[in-house]
């Protein structure tokens, strides 16, 4: 026959299997440490520090070509450098740009999202002043862009979106084309405020006027094309900078060089160069008939013999000159 047991017996019972599950659980975390690491929910979409890497290079790259094409724009100087690139929120990134500004939303052809650009105020009129014929000056207190200005800027924007399309082809072709553009970055909302972008930072310097230069991308794009970085990067960036070494050595070939037959290893003393006079003879250390050395820029390259060919001088190689 089954024993029946009482009140009191069976809260003891659950009391004794309450403390043996006490003391499993903490010999489990005695034997087992664990480990904390904090985490943000709101920045869960961050890209990895390579594609960050590989920002730097294209946005440098950007800056670079940018810089070439504004000047030949304005027609003025133009410098244009990479500060940072940080992922921070959208709201974030807005928070950080000055109000009013020149905010333009790109689109992005085969993808479905858009970049934005926004230009300081503090550069923006100095261009448009120069575009005018001015000297580029600043008007004095804070005030939107005009619909006539918009239009006047609108060129420097397009030259922008050129010069982004040639640094993006080493990742893909993209079509960069104007969405939008106006002086209140709070009315463009390319992604929601809480999505994490990177922020790519650029100081542009026009005469002595200088400003930043902003461009946000989102950090979701990136991810979703994180294989073209990886694949497609290094390959392009080689062509690249091969048809760039091509275009430098292009450039050099029409330079002239100075070329100089010169006869060495003599030397002279100041008090003996201060006598000398028309009519006196040098005697050199070398004989008649050893070799001369071709030197160019200052540099000997090849060893020879001063000779006369059709009326002129001339110098004949016989080697190349080792030091």
């Amino acid at each position: 026959m089954d024993k029946i047991l009482s009140q009191d017996e069976i809260s003891a019972l659950f009391s004794a299997m309450a403390a043996d599950d006490l003391g499993l659980g903490q010999m489990q975390e005695a034997s087992v440490p664990r480990r904390v690491a904090n985490y943000d929910f709101h920045r869960a979409d961050r890209i990895s520090q390579d594609q960050i890497r590989s920002l730097h290079l294209l946005y440098d790259y950007f800056g670079r070509n940018f810089a070439s094409s504004l000047s030949a724009y304005l027609r003025a100087f133009v410098d244009v450098n990479l500060i940072s690139i940080d992922q921070v929120p959208y709201s974030d990134f807005l928070k950080l740009l000055p109000d009013p500004t020149l905010f333009s939303s790109l689109g992005m052809r085969p993808l479905e999202s858009n970049v934005a650009l926004e230009l300081n105020p503090s550069v923006v009129f100095p261009m448009i002043d120069m575009l005018l014929g001015g000297p580029g000056n600043t008007p004095l207190g804070e005030r939107s862009l005009t619909e006539i200005e918009l239009n006047i800027i609108e060129g420097v924007v397009k030259l922008a979106m050129r010069d982004l399309k040639e640094a993006w082809r080493p990742i893909m072709d993209i079509e960069f084309y104007l969405d939008g553009m106006g002086s209140k970055p709070q009315m463009f909302q390319i992604v929601a405020p809480g999505e994490t972008v990177v922020a790519v930072g650029l100081e542009i310097k026009v005469g002595e006027n200088s400003g930043m230069m902003n461009i946000c991308v989102p950090s979701r794009m990136l991810k979703t094309n994180r294989h073209r970085f990886a694949q497609q990067w290094n390959i392009r960036r080689q062509k690249v900078l091969g048809s760039e070494a091509e275009k430098i050595l292009g450039l050099l070939q029409p330079a002239s060089i100075p070329m100089t037959g010169e006869l060495r290893d003599s030397s002279l003393t100041v008090e003996d160069l201060l006598k000398i006079s028309i009519g006196d003879v040098i005697q050199l250390t070398g004989r008649v008939g050893d070799p001369a050395l071709l030197c160019i820029a200052g540099v000997a390259k090849f060893q020879g013999r001063m000779i006369a060919r059709r009326g002129k001088k001339a110098f004949e190689i016989s080697r190349e000159y080792n030091v």
